[in-house]
């Protein structure tokens, strides 16, 4: 048996929501700067700046200043099949090196109604000085925080969304 045996494990959040809009807008908000900017880890109040493109292997990166302090997020489209599916990285460089998945499925319920698949993965490294149960601990806390995080997030989509669609 290996004295300090660490596992390390991801941590992933499934999260199931319903809009009341065409999957096209849905996979635009994903892809469509004009949109992102407005609800993914910023608002149009703070964001600074956002580079986008929307393209296989393409990039992403979101400037958002709150309190005076600038935050970046960036990342990849791995996988984007449009108005169904976008695989995407998202890091944050100055809190780690790592980066974590999204995966988003989009697909129209009835008319008008279309349904997003949120799974995002998230690695957690097990700290030497935690116990098993202070492990699990962290991951179930990591897992509660980020989905009521994304929750919020998509409850700011919906409300973009209406707008955007009202305005065209």
């Amino acid at each position: 048996m290996a004295k300090y045996n660490v596992e390390n494990e991801n941590v992933e959040v499934r999260l199931e929501r319903l809009f009341k809009v065409e999957p096209e807008l849905l996979y635009q908000a994903w892809t469509d700067e004009r949109i992102l900017k407005q609800w993914f880890m910023t608002t149009e109040r703070t964001n600074k700046s956002i580079q986008i493109t929307p393209e296989q292997n393409g990039s992403y990166k979101i400037v958002d200043v709150r309190k005076g302090k600038e935050n970046i997020v960036q990342g990849s489209y791995v996988t984007l099949t449009p108005y169904e599916y976008v695989v995407m990285t998202i890091g944050m460089p100055e809190l780690s090196d790592s980066e974590d998945t999204i995966e988003v499925e989009v697909f129209e319920r009835e008319s008008g109604i279309t349904q997003m698949i949120f799974n995002y993965t998230a690695f957690v490294p097990r700290e030497r000085r935690l116990t098993t149960l202070e492990y699990k601990q962290k991951k179930k806390e990591y897992h509660d925080s980020t989905a009521h995080g994304f929750e919020m997030m998509f409850d700011q989509l919906q409300h973009v969304l209406e707008t955007f669609e009202a305005d065209l």
